[in-house]
C-alpha cells in the first residue's frame, strides 16, 4: 500500500518550479562512478541495494502535481532498485571503455519520470577479474550531495551484514518528518521580519550579474554545459588557510571573496552577489535521505582603497547573517523579490560558488574493496558559471561549468587562470590595500 504525503519540502517545491521552466527533462540527474577493485560479491551488493530502498522513503517516493498547481509525495511499498548486470571482461579495453560511456550516456540523459517513481538506476559492470563499475543515477529531487554520503555509508553497512556483520542502525527520520518541521520551525514572524532582512540587504542589486560574454544571451536560465578544471596549489593554499584563522573565518569565505574581486574586474561592479549551495542539515536532520540544499545568498561588497582582510571580514559578516536568516524558505523569498523587486523566478544570480565538503572518497567502505567516486557531467549549466571548489588538504581543485552557448572554454579558462593568481596575489599581502582594474584577456 502506498502512503501519501502533501508534506514536499521548501527545496523540493523550488526545484520542482525550476523544472516546470527548463527545456532540459534531464537537467536534474546526477549521475555517479564507482571503480572497485578486490574481492567484490555481486549478489550481496544487489540484495544490498534493494534493503537500502526499504530502508528510505526518498527512494521510492513519487511527486504528483495537483489539479490546482501544488504537489503531494507519494511513498510507494518497498520494491527493487532499478538495477542491472553486464560483463565486459571478453571487451577489448577500447571496447569496455565505449560500452562504459554508452552505459554512462543513457543513465544521464534519459528523464525519469518523476509520477511513476523508480528515481534511481544502477548498473554494476564487470571489467576485470577483480574490477567493477558501480553506477548510480538518481533525480535531485530525492537526494542532494551530503544525502549521496549517507547513502555511501548506509550501502557499506548493508553489504558487511550481507556477510554476518552486524546489522546498521535503524533510520531515525524520513523526508516527510523533516518536512513537517521545516513547516512547524518556521513562525510567521520570523518569516516576516527575515524576508525584510533580505529586501533590505539585496535592495536594489540587480539579479543578473552581466558578465562579458562571447555570444548573446539565450533565452532561459538552463542550457547546454561544459566544464573546465582548475587548481590552486598547495602555497596559495596555506595562505587561504592563514588568512581565515586571522579573520575567524572559513576557507570558503577568503575564495568566496577572491571570487567576487574577479567578478568585480570583469563587470565593473562593487556589490556582487553569490549564490551558495546551502544543505540546511540540522543534528536533527543530518541524516535523512532527501534533497534539502537550497541556495543562499551572499553580498560581497568590493569598496575602493579595501585591502583583503577587509574583503574577506565583511564577507565574513554577511555570511554569518545570511546563516542566521537562512530559516525563511527560500521559495518565499523568490515570491518577494519577484514582487518587490522586479526579479524572475530563474535561479538567482548567475554566478555560483560551491565548497564541497561532504567528501565521498571514504563513503564507500566494501570490506575487501577500494572504491574511487567520480561525478559523471551532465552537459547542462544551471546558470551562467558555476564554481565548485574542493578542499583536498593540499590544494583546492576546481571545475567550473559554464553556459557553453554564452562563453567559449577559451574565456573561461583565462577567468580560472586569472583566479588562481589572484588568490595567490591577495593572500600573499591581504592587508595591503588593492585597486580593482578591468579585466584583459591576455
Amino acid at each position: 500500500m502506498n502512503t501519501h504525503s502533501a508534506l514536499v519540502s521548501y527545496e523540493q517545491l523550488l526545484m520542482l518550479r525550476r523544472m516546470a521552466q527548463s527545456p532540459h527533462p534531464s537537467a536534474y540527474i546526477t549521475a555517479v562512478r564507482i571503480a572497485l577493485t578486490g574481492a567484490l560479491n555481486p549478489e550481496a551488493l544487489h540484495r544490498s541495494l534493494d534493503v537500502l530502498a526499504v530502508r528510505h522513503h526518498a527512494l521510492r517516493t513519487r511527486f504528483v502535481a495537483a489539479p490546482d498547481g501544488g504537489w503531494s509525495q507519494a511513498v510507494d511499498a518497498p520494491r527493487p532498485v532499478r538495477y542491472a548486470e553486464h560483463d565486459f571482461t571478453a571487451l577489448a579495453p577500447d571496447g569496455r571503455d565505449a560500452g562504459i560511456r554508452t552505459l554512462v550516456e543513457d543513465f544521464t540523459e534519459r528523464p525519469f519520470d518523476i509520477a511513476e517513481g523508480h528515481l534511481l538506476r544502477t548498473a554494476l559492470v564487470r571489467t576485470g577479474q577483480d574490477r567493477w563499475e558501480l553506477l548510480l543515477a538518481y533525480h535531485h529531487l530525492i537526494v542532494d550531495g551530503w544525502a549521496l554520503r549517507i547513502l555511501l555509508e548506509d550501502l557499506s553497512a548493508l553489504y558487511v551484514a550481507e556477510a554476518g556483520g552486524p546489522a546498521p542502525a535503524t533510520v531515525r527520520s524520513q523526508p516527510a518528518d523533516h518536512a513537517r518541521a521545516q513547516r512547524e520551525d518556521v513562525d510567521g514572524e520570523q518569516r516576516v521580519s527575515a524576508l525584510r532582512h533580505w529586501l533590505d540587504l539585496l535592495g536594489d542589486r540587480s539579479q543578473l550579474l552581466d558578465l562579458p560574454a562571447d555570444f548573446p544571451r539565450p533565452a532561459g536560465f538552463i542550457g547546454r554545459g561544459e566544464a573546465h578544471v582548475f587548481a590552486l596549489g598547495r602555497e596559495p593554499h596555506d595562505g587561504v588557510r592563514r588568512l581565515a584563522g586571522q579573520c575567524g573565518v572559513t576557507p570558503f569565505v577568503v575564495l568566496a571573496s577572491a571570487v567576487a574581486v574577479l567578478m568585480s574586474r570583469l563587470t565593473g561592479r562593487g556589490d556582487i552577489v553569490l549564490s551558495v549551495p546551502f544543505f540546511n542539515r540540522t543534528a536533527e536532520y543530518e541524516r535523512v535521505v532527501t534533497c534539502m540544499a537550497g541556495p543562499l545568498l551572499l553580498v560581497c561588497e568590493v569598496r575602493p582603497g579595501d585591502s583583503f582582510t577587509d574583503l574577506v571580514e565583511r564577507t565574513g559578516d554577511r555570511f554569518f547573517t545570511a546563516l542566521e536568516h537562512s530559516g525563511v524558505p527560500f521559495t518565499d523569498l523568490l515570491d518577494a523579490l519577484v514582487a518587490e523587486r522586479g526579479w524572475t523566478s530563474q535561479d538567482p544570480p548567475t554566478v555560483a560558488v560551491a565548497m564541497q565538503n561532504f567528501g565521498l572518497d571514504d563513503a564507500l567502505t566494501l570490506p575487501g574493496v577500494s572504491a574511487a567516486t567520480h561525478f559523471e557531467s551532465l552537459q547542462v549549466a544551471y546558470t551562467d558559471l558555476v564554481l565548485n571548489l574542493t578542499d583536498t588538504g593540499e590544494g583546492v581543485d576546481g571545475v567550473a561549468v559554464y553556459r557553453s552557448e554564452l562563453l567559449r572554454a577559451e574565456t573561461v579558462a583565462d577567468w580560472t587562470r586569472e583566479l588562481t593568481a589572484l588568490v595567490a596575489d591577495l593572500v600573499t599581502e591581504p592587508g595591503v590595500p588593492f585597486t580593482v582594474e578591468p579585466f584583459v584577456r591576455g
